[in-house]
Formats: C-alpha cells, sequence, structure tokens
C-alpha cells in the first residue's frame, strides 16, 4: 500500500471516535448489522499489545494498553493478561472519555458549532471544485447526500466518508475498545483518567488546512476499496499484537516518490508532526504524572502510539523506565 495512502488511518479513526454520537452518524446503522441476541456468538481469543510500566526505586505499575477505537467487542475473547492489568488498576487514562462526551448534549452541540462555518461560506469555498464533486457523487451513490450539509467543514465529511468505510468493514466506533473499558470501568466505579479532551481533539481536527482536507478526502474516496482493506488489516494487526503490521498500517511517513508538490510535502509533515509525534510526547509526559503520583493505571491509548522509535513505549525507554510487554 502506497505510504501516502496510510496518512488517511489515523485521523479517520480518531475522527469517528470523536462524533460518531452525531444524529446523521448514528443513522447510518445498518438493520442487518444488529446482532441476534437469540444467536450464539462465537467469540475470538486475541491477544493485544500492552506494556506493564516500572521504575528501579517505585513500587508503582502502569500498565500501557494499545487500544483501536473501530471493533466488534461482541466478538472478542479478552485475554486474562489484559483483564488481570485491568482489574489490578485503581485509574483507567483514555485519550479522552467518550462515554461521558456522548452523554453530554453540551459537549455535542459544541461539536456541532465547530463544525459549522460561521463566515457565510460553504464547503464549495474550501476544497477544489473535482474533490466536492467528487465527494458529492460518492455522497449520491449511497443515498447520502443533501445540500444541507454544504454548511459543514470537510472534517465532517471526512467522517461521514470514513464512517462509511467503516461500516463496510463491520467494525464500529460504538464497539470498540475504548468504549467497552470505558463502560466497564464506570459499572465498577473506577475513576477515568483523560489524556486529552474531545475539545482538544476537535480543534485539532478542525483546524487543519483545507489543503490537507482536500488531499485527504480525494485519495480517500480514490482508494475506497484499498482504504476498506487496511482498516480491516489494522484490526487484524491489533488484534495479534503484531507490531510490525500495526507500524506498517499505520505508518505516516510521506512516499517521497508520490506526485506531492514541495507546499502539499510541507503541509503532510506539519499534519503528521501534530497528530502523531507530538502527541506522543504530550501521551508520555501524561504517563509519567500518573506514574509519579502513584496512580496503578490501566493507560489506553491508540496502538499506533505504542510503536515505532517515536512511540510512547520507546520514549518511556529513553526516559529510563522499564518497559516489559505482557502477552501472557
Amino acid at each position: 500500500m502506497n505510504n501516502k495512502k496510510k496518512l488517511i488511518i489515523i485521523t479517520s479513526i480518531i475522527i469517528i471516535a470523536i462524533i460518531s454520537s452525531i444524529f446523521i452518524i448514528k443513522n447510518l446503522q445498518k438493520k442487518e448489522d444488529i446482532p441476534d441476541e437469540k444467536k450464539e456468538v462465537i467469540k475470538e481469543n486475541i491477544h493485544p499489545l500492552m506494556y506493564e510500566i516500572t521504575k528501579e526505586g517505585s513500587n508503582n505499575k502502569i500498565y500501557l494498553f494499545g487500544s483501536i477505537h473501530l471493533a466488534d467487542t461482541n466478538k472478542l475473547n479478552f485475554p486474562e493478561y489484559i483483564i488481570n492489568a485491568y482489574n489490578n488498576s485503581d485509574y483507567i487514562a483514555c485519550e479522552f472519555d467518550i462515554v461521558e462526551y456522548q452523554n453530554n448534549q453540551e459537549e455535542a452541540l459544541k461539536m456541532i458549532q465547530e463544525m459549522i462555518y460561521t463566515d457565510e461560506t460553504t464547503i464549495k469555498d474550501h476544497l477544489e471544485k473535482n474533490t466536492y464533486d467528487k465527494l458529492v457523487n460518492f455522497l449520491k451513490d449511497r443515498g447520502m447526500y443533501s445540500e444541507i450539509y454544504d454548511v459543514y467543514k470537510p472534517m465532517f465529511f471526512q467522517s461521514l466518508i470514513t464512517t462509511i468505510m467503516s461500516n463496510d468493514t463491520k467494525l464500529k466506533a460504538n464497539d470498540g475498545i475504548d468504549l467497552y473499558f470505558l463502560n466497564k470501568a464506570k459499572k465498577d466505579q473506577k475513576k477515568i483518567l483523560e489524556i486529552e479532551s474531545s475539545d482538544y481533539q476537535t480543534k485539532l481536527l478542525s483546524n487543519l488546512p483545507d489543503k490537507l482536507y482536500d488531499l485527504m478526502i480525494s485519495d480517500l474516496i480514490d482508494n475506497y476499496d484499498e482504504e476498506v482493506n487496511s482498516l480491516k488489516e489494522l484490526y487484524n494487526a491489533w488484534k495479534t499484537g503484531n507490531i510490525e503490521k500495526i507500524i506498517e498500517e499505520s505508518n505516516e511517513e510521506l512516499d517521497i516518490k508520490s506526485n506531492y508538490t514541495q507546499e502539499e510535502i510541507n503541509i503532510i509533515k506539519d499534519y503528521n508532526k501534530k497528530l502523531i509525534d507530538d502527541r506522543n510526547i504530550t501521551m508520555t509526559k501524561k504517563l509519567e504524572e500518573y506514574f509519579n503520583n502513584n496512580y496503578h493505571t490501566f493507560y489506553m491509548v491508540g496502538a499506533a502510539h505504542l510503536v515505532s522509535d517515536k512511540g510512547i513505549a520507546h520514549l518511556l525507554k529513553e526516559k529510563g523506565y522499564i518497559v516489559k510487554q505482557i502477552s501472557t
């Protein structure tokens, strides 16, 4: 798969996780995807990526768990090492509390307001004409287009397309790993820590340059089938804890053989840095904060943030922490 196309995946998954509660996207749930309660579900054994974080001179222990925002938790049998790590933790840390967000009408309204143009422009003024036409045709073909949508920013359309894509993979944000453990934590009355916030992620994504969204939306539509397969492959890599495959499928590096202009290359490099590298540094600092406060924490972030030489696991090793992968 061409690396320039992979830059779609991480953004797409994050956006889905943020706005999956908006009514337009909720209506994409197909009736045939609703599980039959009478039908027995055969669960699959999985081995997701998790690290135990310790440090000499400290009795604290943090479990660094690689999550994925799109899944089908009804069909997953979580291994004992994951369940034990969760049970032995007093806190659960997440990128942001999706459950709280979904139940908070004020937050949902803020999200919608953030995605709507208020300067009398429309999406037509912010995308190239050929990209806009491609977008309209894509949505029309799926019975999802309305002129009313033109007041929305590219972030909305990126999410809408990717939600359609996730629907075709049979993976859903509402069956994601984050939601599963957050709901479990609320039931078990564990304390929930937000590493970032819904507001932070929304502002980060809504302020990306129009040119970047133009490239991503166009590329996502042009390579739709390939992107659907990539999401499936990423999910399979997550289930098996395949570090090399996770890196491969979530690789944000630009293919230098691409036909992008220098301006486009610079925009994408800046995007990569803000979305992945900078956030990895911030997430590592947050984990250190919890560690130093002696919070026994089940620290849950997207698996792509854990791996590679710029991932959280590597950054912690550089800071002197003992990082041990747990698989049994």
